[in-house]
């Protein structure tokens, strides 16, 4: 029998924003990583980002986005871990906390 996907309903809608980040979190395997990642898209309430890592959905997961004048500091709630292609994970995460700094 052959399985339906049914579209997820998003409250925002969704943007596609590519630039470099920096993940850190826990692994499947209970490992600590801190690793460079991709963002795909984002909204007001969450992002979807490419990781070569497996990470655990049930411990935050921490982003960081710099720029010349300002660091962003992202706690996030992972959503779903999804295989994107033979090296990388689409991650879906919900933003819980944002921090900004100089």
């Amino acid at each position: 029998m052959a399985s339906v996907a049914y579209p997820i309903e998003r409250r925002f809608p969704r943007y596609q924003v590519k630039m470099q980040v920096e993940a850190s979190g826990i692994d499947r395997n209970g490992h600590h990583f801190s690793v460079p990642a991709e963002t795909l898209n984002g909204s007001e309430e969450g992002m979807g980002l490419l990781l070569d890592r497996e990470p655990d959905p049930s411990v935050p997961l921490l982003i960081f986005i710099s720029s010349p004048r300002r660091f962003l500091h992202l706690q996030t709630e992972i959503r779903h871990v999804t295989r994107f292609d033979e090296k990388r994970n689409l991650v879906g995460v919900r933003f819980l906390e944002i921090t900004a700094s100089h």
